[in-house]
């Protein structure tokens, strides 16, 4: 069954949390801090959840990376 979205609030959702490819450890840790408020919340919206699958989908892929790539990414300047 898929659930309708709002795109009007996904969208607010979208620019709110701003989800990319993690690529740091930092990225990695804010991701899963947002990932654990959303999952608390016991009031969250189709919307939100649809935010916390694509999180945990950028976690996971992050999660299945190879070390050696995690440590030698290019440096952010």
């Amino acid at each position: 069954m898929t659930i309708s979205l709002d795109k009007t609030t996904y969208s607010q959702l979208l620019v709110e949390y701003q989800p990319k490819v993690i690529t740091t450890e930092a990225e990695y840790d804010q991701a899963l801090e947002t990932v654990e408020k959303l999952m608390a919340d016991q009031q969250r919206t189709p919307e939100q959840t649809a935010i916390l699958q694509l999180l945990v989908t950028l976690i996971e892929e992050f999660e299945t990376k190879p070390t050696l790539l995690k440590h030698h990414l290019p440096m952010q300047c």
